[in-house]
């Protein structure tokens, strides 16, 4: 179940312009759905921004760049997660046979 918040409620709620949200969404950093709704998992998303844009004077431009940069750490704390899940289950297959 996708739920949606209105453009202009979360605008009012977070005292944002709504032209603010549609700029997100044209530098494809959030996606509004067709009748101009926030899906609720990109609140957290919305709320960096704002904080980047409005409190450290961040523009669009460097918000994309900000955004790409937060992505590919995600990442890259995955990556580190799954390899350090096979090295643990390499090393515990190591030790078993070690102990034989």
């Amino acid at each position: 179940m996708n739920e949606i918040i209105l453009l202009q409620r979360f605008c009012s709620e977070y005292d944002v312009p709504v032209s603010f949200i549609e700029a997100l969404s044209e530098y494809e950093l959030i996606q509004l759905d067709n009748n101009q709704g926030i899906p609720v998992e990109q609140i957290n998303t919305i709320e960096k921004m704002i904080r980047l844009h409005y409190d450290l004077d961040i523009n669009f431009e460097g918000l994309q760049a900000v955004h790409n940069l937060l992505n590919q750490i995600d990442e890259l704390q995955e990556e580190v997660r799954r390899l350090n899940n096979r090295l643990d289950f390499y090393n515990q297959f190591n030790l078993l046979s070690d102990e034989e």
